[in-house]
């Protein structure tokens, strides 16, 4: 296991996912929304080759609404 921050939140996932992965290990079910990885923006087409490592902090962004 390693340990991560989510959102502000430490918590901890298995060792060697991919961004693709740790979003299905995370349980994250939102749609529309956006990933960065210690502060850089992921593109989708990278999820599944982008390695989460100890210690790294994902953001993940939910579109606002509003007018």
């Amino acid at each position: 296991m390693i340990e991560v921050i989510v959102n502000g939140t430490r918590t901890s996932i298995p060792n060697g996912l991919t961004v693709k992965e740790t979003i299905k290990a995370l349980e994250y079910k939102g749609k529309g929304f956006s990933l960065a990885l210690n502060g850089t923006f992921v593109a989708i087409a990278t999820y599944e080759t982008t390695m989460v490592k100890d210690n790294d902090s994902l953001e993940i962004l939910a579109p606002v609404q509003g007018g």
